[in-house]
């Protein structure tokens, strides 16, 4: 009896952890290369000791719990770049920086700037390795660099800022889980272009962009060109910030995603287009390579994000096991493909569309056995219908939670959204492949049938758009977070298990796990609404001022829209939507013990006392070393109501008279908790 036949899914649970282990607690190496030497050796002597006994003994499944844990961590330790002493960081200067680096890939740009990935090769004439992000600011007039461009850089290095104000989205700790942590800003006079690097991502870029350049002739709409880049290829930068919102809000956004549905779609037109190749003698080797080889390339092209490599990793493993004539069970078959792109790429854990694609395709295996038993009559048409409609089901069950947790949203619309689109998206899929290919073999039937595409994809953007516009039916601004996540998760699978098979102690285990649920509903509301805090928000056109307590909060602001102001609402639904009372901006807040002087754009101020805390908004004109002379406060805050030249001057007065000095937009929003 072989000894390693132990369940693979027990292995990679144990190598997460591992990863999740060492990105949270960032163990020292030495430390870490000790802990995986004593666990592999104690693994080497359990498999030595386990082959002598006809059955596998219980510590042998322990060791190698152990030693996967183990390997998970040392996995992730080598993959974190700052862990190396080449890396970049160890060479930085606080002020200007002379960086030598290449481009590497473009990424969605925000309303501001264009955004990329810069991989660094040389800093301050040290050779290093490492990845920064380059904004280029739309208002600068350079040219738009290209993939592969060589650029030496002269400036400052400053960390990704994090979330600017209250229960925003973190962009510094996504970006961190992406091995990236510094940004670098662009403009005409701080850089100069050396070159070109022909590497690896140079020959992709080129080659997607000459697939992508060969729609020219068809002179597409925009929203039709973008949804092509997102279909075919997966460049979703251009994408307008409407088309993805319809698409969200009508819970399809996974169409505009390349992953198990596209690679499907793809696996299926191979295996017929290659079918002829059995004939041969060496058919099924050479299908096996032509499949994997597409595939592969395809993935490449679409830039390898998270959610392609699962899927195509998926169906490779599913060839290879067509190959050798072998059919694994689907969950060894899952477990076995995250265990491989975690050896490879750790970081991928942490990638939502990776988190995602594997529990929505868990979801639809293991709810299998409920919806096959489901059927309306005999029609093949109305069964792939209502096949369509409970995978969407099942998938979206799966994901549920997650995208709670994530997106504070529910599609409740997703299933009349899905009937449609799937198939449609489908047929658009393969016809655009088609298209694809007719581009530089004949432009002028390619021009006839992209007349058929053209109208298919506004077809889908209208019925997307018109499900979309049922806004009552988008669920939004729903607070969750991770523990409710996971109490929600240990619920709907014990209900699941319960459906499986119902008996008493299952059916005890899921009322169980409801009321753990409420329980830590309960816990999480009540430990948010006993806080009590005053924020000063970085909110750049009114000042924002919130108190929190009990009660509920006061929101203090001259904006006559407080009420509909972002920053607020992300405020409220992060404390779970508590009553929110406005008042206007006063001069005078007392907040605890403390005395709290807000100074406007008129610089008047009168006080009687000595204040705590003062609060410049709308650029005063002041002197503000007098200011602190006379008043002498422990604290001076700038809100992102004043302009940036006023800060920095405000900020040297702040260094002479050795008062603190605190402005929210270089740091973000300013929190007081009560000392009470």
């Amino acid at each position: 009896m072989k000894v390693l036949r132990y369940p693979i899914i027990a292995i990679v649970f144990f190598f997460v952890s591992g990863i999740l282990y060492d990105f949270y607690r960032k163990p020292d190496t030495n430390n870490l290369l000790l802990f995986c030497s004593v666990s592999g050796f104690i693994f080497c002597l359990s498999y030595y000791f386990s082959q002598k006994d006809f059955l596998q003994k219980n510590y042998f499944g322990l060791t190698l719990c152990l030693f996967s844990f183990a390997a998970g961590s040392f996995v992730h330790h080598v993959h974190y770049e700052p862990n190396h002493p080449r890396h970049y960081t160890r060479y930085l200067k606080e002020d200007r920086n002379e960086i030598r680096g290449t481009l590497s890939e473009r990424l969605k740009p925000n309303a501001f700037a264009e955004k990329y990935y810069f991989t660094i090769t040389e800093i301050n004439r040290h050779p290093v390795f490492g990845t920064l992000l380059l904004n280029i600011p739309k208002t600068t007039a350079i040219e738009q660099p290209a993939i592969g461009d060589v650029l030496l850089l002269n400036g400052p290095v400053t960390l990704i800022p994090r979330a600017i104000n209250p229960y925003h989205f973190d962009y510094a700790a996504y970006m961190e889980k992406q091995n990236v942590f510094h940004q670098l800003h662009l403009d005409s006079g701080n850089f100069v272009k050396t070159g070109q690097k022909r590497n690896f991502d140079f020959y992709t870029a080129r080659y997607r962009d000459k697939l992508l350049s060969g729609f020219s002739i068809h002179h597409f709409r925009p929203e039709v060109q973008h949804v092509i880049d997102a279909l075919l290829l997966g460049q979703r930068q251009d994408m307008e910030k409407e088309t993805s919102s319809s698409y969200t809000d009508a819970g399809v956004v996974h169409i505009l995603a390349i992953s198990g549905l596209h690679i499907a779609v793809l696996y299926g037109m191979l295996l017929f287009i290659i079918k002829p190749l059995k004939k041969h003698k060496k058919g099924n080797i050479l299908q096996l390579v032509s499949v994997l080889s597409f595939l592969w390339i395809f993935a490449i092209l679409s830039g390898l994000s998270a959610s392609v490599v699962r899927s195509v990793t998926m169906f490779s493993i599913i060839s290879f096991g067509l190959f050798l004539n072998r059919t694994a069970n689907i969950y060894n078959s899952l477990a076995v493909s995250v265990l491989l792109l975690l050896l490879f790429k750790p970081d991928f854990l942490f990638d939502v569309g990776f988190q995602l694609s594997y529990i929505a395709v868990f979801a639809i295996v293991w709810l299998q056995p409920f919806y096959r038993k489901i059927k309306f009559g005999k029609n093949r048409i109305l069964h792939y219908f209502t096949d369509t409609a409970l995978i969407s089901l099942a998938a979206q069950i799966g994901v549920m939670p997650l995208c709670l947790y994530y997106f504070n949203q529910v599609p409740s619309l997703f299933l009349l959204a899905n009937l449609v689109v799937i198939p449609l998206s489908t047929v658009i899929l393969i016809l655009g492949i088609f298209v694809l290919v007719l581009n530089f073999v004949s432009a002028a039937v390619a021009v006839f049938f992209g007349r058929l595409l053209s109208f298919l994809i506004e077809v889908m953007n209208d019925y997307i758009a018109w499900v979309a516009s049922f806004k009552d039916f988008v669920i939004k601004d729903i607070p969750f977070t991770f523990l409710l996540m996971i109490s929600l998760y240990l619920s709907l699978i014990f209900f699941l298990l319960w459906l499986r098979k119902k008996s008493f102690p299952r059916f005890a285990g899921w009322l169980v796990t409801v009321m753990v649920l409420q329980l830590v509903y309960m816990v999480t509301l009540t430990n948010i609404r006993q806080k009590d805090e005053l924020v000063i928000f970085n909110n750049r056109k009114h000042t924002l001022i919130t108190v929190k307590q009990k009660a509920g909060v006061r929101a203090f602001s001259n904006d006559s829209l407080i009420e509909d102001n972002y920053n607020l609402k992300m405020y409220r639904k992060g404390l779970f939507n508590p009553e929110v009372r406005c008042f206007p901006l006063q001069q005078l807040l007392f907040y605890g013990n403390r005395k709290i002087l807000i100074i406007d754009h008129s610089g008047l101020y009168a006080v009687g006392g000595k204040p705590d805390v003062i609060i410049l908004t709308g650029s005063p004109k002041i002197n503000l070393e007098r200011v602190m002379a006379a008043l002498q406060p422990e604290l001076v805050i700038a809100d992102g109501t004043n302009y940036k030249s006023d800060v920095k001057r405000w900020e040297k007065s702040c260094e002479k008279t050795k008062i603190p000095f605190y402005a929210t937009s270089k740091k973000g929003f300013y929190k007081i908790a009560n000392t009470n």
